[in-house]
């Protein structure tokens, strides 16, 4: 049989076949709105939150992290946190001023070939520009990574919609997804919302072919809820997110619910995790 192999090899010229690309590995995508560190929140407030959101943050050991709402501050915070990670994005009110949806792309799984930050209003470009019936200036940060083996790539988008504009949500889904269908795939948008599952802006979203990893794997899941205020617990809605294109398929999601070991929780928001393979 060995020989056979030979001799095939000498008919096709002695040419060696195309490189086959290497196996799919998983990789993990958080998401966690982390709480403007300003915040006069008492035993909650950051400098006595920040080493737990911290653990809960390595102990996903994710390739793609998304924050939002995270100052300056906090994101050097993080950054010492990461080492491994490179972090690209601007703050809401330019450079490293205001409040940031902020990626961190582990080096060791991908290289980020482009990135940028636009803002989620009628001018994405202009920096500061408020959309719509916003309370306040929100962003986008993406990248386009592609892996150190393999060769696959993907874009990730991390948002950061209005708490109080209706039409603002639903317009700033809009512009991600027209803005995402200008590259090519596959595609996650990582991110708070502000907004349930059966939302206008969640179906622009999905309109994009965007789906929820969550809803991947737990369909019928009904203690859903993300934002606690503090108080813990998944009553509510789902506003947190880690959706995906095809192309990726879900291997494990999760809401991160869990306390610290003093009882109290990372942000007011619980974390959301994924686990993707690349299906090509």
């Amino acid at each position: 049989m060995r020989h056979q192999f030979a001799a095939l090899w000498l008919l096709a010229g002695c040419t060696s076949p195309s490189p086959m690309p290497a196996p799919a590995e998983p990789f993990v995508l958080v998401s966690w709105n982390v709480r403007y560190g300003s915040a006069r929140d008492g035993d909650d407030a950051w400098p006595h939150r920040r080493e737990m959101l911290a653990a809960a943050i390595a102990a996903e050991a994710p390739a793609v992290l998304g924050v939002q709402e995270a100052l300056h501050g906090q994101l050097e915070f993080l950054d010492g946190k990461l080492p491994h990670h490179r972090r690209v994005g601007e703050g809401r009110d330019g450079g490293q001023r205001g409040e940031h949806a902020a990626l961190y792309v582990d080096a060791r799984r991908f290289e980020i070939t482009a990135s940028g930050t636009f803002w989620l209003s009628p001018t994405p470009d202009v920096t500061g520009s408020i959309g719509w019936d916003a309370a306040l200036t929100r962003v986008c940060t993406w990248a386009t990574l592609r892996e150190r083996t393999g060769e696959r790539t993907l874009t990730v988008w991390n948002v950061h919609f209005d708490h109080r504009g209706v039409e603002a949500r639903t317009r700033s889904a809009e512009l991600v997804a027209q803005r995402l269908r200008t590259l090519p795939g596959p595609h996650v948008v990582l991110g708070d919302c502000n907004t349930g599952e059966g939302s206008p802006p969640l179906a622009a979203l999905h309109a994009a072919g965007l789906r929820d990893t969550f809803r991947d794997l737990h369909p019928d899941a009904r203690a859903v809820g993300t934002f606690h205020a503090f108080r813990g617990g998944t009553d509510g809605a789902k506003i947190d997110y880690v959706l995906a294109s095809t192309g990726l398929v879900s291997q494990r999601a999760a809401i991160l619910s869990a306390a610290g070991p003093n009882g109290r929780w990372p942000s007011d928001h619980h974390g959301v995790v994924a686990e993707l393979v690349f299906v090509r």
